[in-house]
């Protein structure tokens, strides 16, 4: 992660030094918006999406000729809910649950995510520019939280989850790292407002172990090979300079 930030940091003194010699433009700037699984333009969509999604960061810009490197920092919400059922014994599962139980487990994660964007300008006007723009992110595990269903079931019926009877609390334990691509559209408009568009590609799967975890121990989770982050994102930012 280290390593992440002083390569942004390069970058940007980089092109601060050649913006003072006039050869390179740079700009620098805050930037907020959404994480979807799907686009949409129905306003309560994008109101879902852009409370339970929230994304908000910075963002750099060197800029040689039509071509750039956008640098990012975006701290985001994401939430995965996973079927589960008991295989531990009942005396020593995480709420005394019966074996062959079913129930959901939810968690939230927050995060942080690291783009580095490589781009051209593909209309460069006063008024508009549009960009197209690919680059790897590196996404960080800051914080987990796991949440329970107050019901489970057994044999077809359905039972209250007492959660005070828990005997433990034990957490997702779940990469710290993941990798992805990303590609995506961007438009400026009078210089200043960014808009961009881009899809991230997951390349690694968040929870490929998680039967291996503590968790693992109590629970069989059934749908943990499909969960590579693709999602796409939808920000919008302010050029200071």
């Amino acid at each position: 992660m280290k390593k992440t930030f002083l390569l942004i940091a390069a970058l940007l003194m980089l092109g601060g030094a050649a913006f003072a010699g006039g050869g390179i433009d740079l700009a620098i700037g805050p930037k907020i918006g959404y994480q979807t699984a799907k686009l949409s333009y129905d306003k309560a969509n994008i109101k879902s999406d852009f409370s339970n999604h929230f994304t908000a960061g910075v963002f750099g810009r060197v800029t040689v000729g039509r071509v750039y490197v956008q640098p990012e920092v975006l701290y985001f919400k994401t939430t995965n809910v996973f079927d589960a059922s008991v295989v531990g014994v009942e005396s020593d599962n995480l709420f005394n649950l019966p074996t062959g139980a079913h129930l959901n487990l939810t968690l939230n994660q927050m995060n942080l995510q690291v783009p580095i964007m490589i781009g051209v300008n593909i209309i460069d006007l006063d008024i508009v520019t549009l960009r197209a723009q690919v680059g790897p992110t590196a996404n960080f595990t800051l914080k987990s939280q796991t949440l329970y269903d107050e019901t489970y079931s057994l044999e077809g019926q359905q039972f209250e989850l007492d959660q005070n009877n828990a005997t433990t609390d034990k957490n997702f334990d779940t990469k710290s790292i993941s990798w992805g691509v990303q590609a995506g559209l961007g438009v400026d408009i009078l210089k200043r407002i960014t808009l961009d568009i881009n899809y991230n590609f997951g390349l690694s799967k968040m929870f490929d172990k998680l039967n291996d975890t503590q968790l693992g121990e109590t629970f069989d989770f059934t749908n943990i090979d499909n969960t590579k982050q693709n999602l796409f994102m939808v920000t919008v930012g302010f050029k200071f300079l």
